[in-house]
């Protein structure tokens, strides 16, 4: 918004007056502001070019004192001339989770037209007034201790224009709503996979309720008021209260765990037996809670290579794109392992809690007074879905186990297969995930071995959406799903979606097809 607007008095009044009743942090803003377009001497303003840059530099004056960050600052004794400065709010509450139940709280919401999965990493352009707006307000959250700054990335066809549309399928609601919309399966469609009638591919041109909880890992602003933002994605959510939609929309999510992390019913426990949500809930927030504890070693934090932060803003030429696209597009993990000793003490203390619940009988009891757990009624209700099978396609090792370790065993072999037909090399980021005990692959071990202290199931979650990433633009048995990963319940249904993936293009490449 204030990127773009071109200034009046009229357009600062009225952003004064609307901060003005916004409840949240003080700050202040010099109104002795010079309009004029001439300089010192009063020549000419050189054209165009100056009368621009006269404006941006009002406009990032206004942005100094409107995103103030969040710490409190002092008000000088005596400084209180109404002519000189006015004083008024940026209202933005931090998104932070809530350890009792696993939600993100208050979390604005990117709404746009492509997916992100976790454990890729993107470098945003952001242009658009609204989300100028809502990340200048995110950037003003920063605290002394650097807490992570999140967002939520939330598929919308379409984007702002959709948004707009006041079309009833881009609302955004929640997964309750979501579920009680009869007329969500109306687009349903294999139209991305007609020249390949044997893979069914649902596609549905809605706003998504399943979506990727980012952190902004650093960031730059432009010249002409854009933003530069280096992004990761750490986990997947699920809209669970919809708070604000203007200007842009915010919401309070549920973090949505695969069902290894989280499993409600233990293995001598009958399957089909319901689940109470009212057992789930409070160890679910556990489990979320363990799990963010290992994102300091999942994610390092690179800085965008330009340099030292000053108060300089970037041109177009300034920004070295190529070490930039060096960052991307998957995320890299930390050399630093300390963390994992905390992470793995809460996330056994979690399982142990759980067991001893579910042993007592507190999973199941008086269900008839309650409802099913908010994973089965997804998967039920068809927001979450398996991959689809792909039909015809010669599986040349047996898939007669749901062990991720024997996928992933089975997965790696067949990402070998491919990458010696095709001569490609698998990235850093990918190579990292190798077992230790397949080393005998053609494809090198990284060089940067994983932490032996860190879990063998969240290297598997890991390898379950990288591995299908790779091959997302490979003919249609890999395009225009990134969907269906995002929304797939568990890491051994990814591993055996990628792994008939991978089973399929290695049938091509060798012409092996019933």
């Amino acid at each position: 918004l204030l990127c773009f607007m071109p200034f009046s008095v009229s357009a600062f009044a009225t952003i004064q007056q609307q901060a003005l009743h916004a409840p949240t942090k003080t700050i202040r803003i010099h109104t002795t502001l010079s309009l004029s377009n001439s300089d010192n001497n009063g020549g000419d303003d050189g054209g165009i070019d100056d009368f621009e840059s006269n404006r941006m530099d009002i406009v990032r004056s206004l942005q100094k004192s409107f995103y103030m960050p969040e710490s409190p600052t002092a008000i000088p004794d005596g400084d209180n001339d109404d002519e000189t400065a006015s004083y008024v709010t940026s209202s933005c509450p931090r998104a932070q989770l809530d350890e009792s139940t696993g939600k993100i709280i208050n979390l604005p919401l990117w709404r746009v037209g492509w997916i992100e999965t976790p454990g890729r990493r993107n470098c945003l352009n952001v242009h658009e007034g609204i989300y100028t707006h809502m990340f200048e307000s995110i950037l003003s959250t920063q605290s002394e201790t650097n807490d992570p700054l999140y967002f939520g990335h939330l598929y919308l066809p379409g984007g702002t224009k959709a948004a707009k549309s006041g079309e009833e399928r881009y609302r955004l609601k929640t997964w309750r709503e979501e579920l009680d919309d009869d007329d969500r399966f109306d687009n349903y469609s294999k139209s991305s996979t007609l020249n390949a009638p044997e893979i069914s591919t649902p596609s549905v041109d809605r706003s998504a309720v399943v979506g990727c909880l980012m952190q902004i890992v650093d960031h730059r602003r432009m010249e002409d008021g854009r933003l530069m933002l280096l992004v990761q994605a750490v986990e997947r959510f699920v809209v669970d209260e919809v708070l604000e939609t203007l200007p842009y929309s915010v919401a309070n999510v549920q973090i949505l765990l695969d069902k290894e992390d989280l499993q409600f019913k233990g293995d001598d426990n009958d399957k089909n037996e319901q689940v109470d949500e009212n057992f789930c809930k409070y160890l679910r927030g556990d489990a979320v809670t363990a799990s963010f504890f290992y994102h300091d070693y999942e994610f390092n934090k690179p800085k965008l290579p330009l340099g030292e932060k000053n108060n300089s803003y970037l041109s177009k030429d300034d920004v070295p794109w190529l070490e930039i696209s060096n960052l991307l597009p998957f995320a890299g993990y930390s050399s630093d392992d300390v963390s994992l000793n905390a992470a793995n003490e809460k996330s056994s203390s979690m399982q142990e809690s759980l067991l001893s619940s579910i042993n007592n009988g507190d999973a199941s009891s008086n269900f008839a007074e309650g409802e099913l757990s908010m994973e089965e009624q997804l998967f039920n209700g068809g927001i979450l879905w398996d991959p689809p099978s792909i039909q015809n396609v010669i599986v040349r090792r047996s898939l007669d186990t749901s062990d991720c370790d024997a996928l992933e065993t089975l997965l790696w072999l067949a990402m070998d297969d491919f990458c010696r037909a095709t001569g490609f090399n698998l990235p850093e980021e990918v190579r990292v995930l190798m077992p230790p005990e397949m080393d005998y692959l053609d494809q090198m071990p990284s060089e940067h071995a994983l932490s032996p202290l860190y879990p063998k199931i969240r290297r598997q979650r890991r390898l379950s959406y990288l591995a299908p990433a790779l091959i997302e633009n490979l003919e249609e048995v890999g395009k225009g799903i990134r969907h269906i990963w995002l929304n797939t319940p568990s890491t051994n249904a990814r591993l055996r979606g990628a792994l008939e993936r991978y089973d399929y293009l290695n049938n091509k490449l060798m012409g092996q097809f019933e």
